[in-house]
């Protein structure tokens, strides 16, 4: 039954980026660099820096692999958003460290069906500080328990803007509190819409470099290191070896 559910879920997503991607690619010109770094079979995980509620499309549009991606649980209360979840494979987590046994398994499934799992370790922080030109938020461990837990690889990637335009964001913060979402996203004002993007994949990050240590510190060891490289990703002579 899960297998017809993910193979459901990957046709949804087939289907919808067979309508949306011309128009998509209309408003955004995505340019990918380090694309020979993306691993074309077997579980992983993505992850990314987290500026716009537009980078899991963006990302998506790009990538020739299908990918579960982590959402915060409140997401889940937007209209029209819920139904995209369900639909697509997305997994929602409790962003205040209380996963369920469900997400769980539904991770856990990802990885035995040697999928990607999409997460950004910032989470919602970066938006939330709405600091556009800021350095990369603080990263929270959970991603890098999923690899040394299930023995996953990690693909880095950064999103890097060219050319953007900072607005107002749509929902109103009374819609937004009537809707459940936290304090802190009902406080974000303004969001990023891309014009023009570069979307740079960084070399693979091999779990078995970390399995040897106690988990915690394994853990920790894996988000500074993905960190310090999502971090070269983002500088902007590194380009230029491409």
């Amino acid at each position: 039954m899960e297998g017809q559910i993910v193979d459901q879920a990957k046709k949804n997503v087939e289907t919808i980026k067979k309508f949306v991607t011309p128009f998509f690619n209309l408003a955004v010109t995505t340019n990918v660099y380090g694309y020979h770094n993306i691993v074309p079979s077997g579980k992983l995980i993505l992850t990314c820096n987290h500026r716009s509620d537009m980078d899991p499309f963006v990302i998506g549009n790009a990538f020739p692999r299908f990918i579960s991606w982590i959402a915060a649980e409140y997401t889940t209360r937007i209209p029209l958003f819920r139904d995209l979840v369900e639909k697509t494979g997305t997994i929602p987590m409790a962003i205040d460290g209380n996963i369920s046994i469900a997400s769980i398994k539904k991770v856990q499934q990802v990885f035995k069906n040697g999928d990607v799992l999409g997460i950004f370790p910032e989470g919602h922080d970066y938006m939330v500080k709405n600091d556009f030109s800021a350095p990369l938020a603080d990263f929270h461990h959970g991603f890098a328990a999923f690899s040394l837990r299930n023995k996953v690889d990690i693909l880095p990637s950064v999103l890097i803007p060219e050319e953007e335009t900072i607005s107002d964001y749509p929902i109103p913060p009374l819609v937004r509190a009537f809707m459940g979402m936290p304090k802190e996203v009902c406080e974000i004002k303004k969001r990023v819409v891309y014009k023009k993007v570069n979307l740079v994949f960084g070399e693979v990050i091999k779990h078995q470099d970390y399995i040897h240590l106690p988990l915690e510190e394994g853990m920790k060891a894996v988000s500074m290191e993905t960190k310090r490289r999502m971090g070269d990703l983002q500088k902007a002579d590194f380009l230029k070896k491409f």
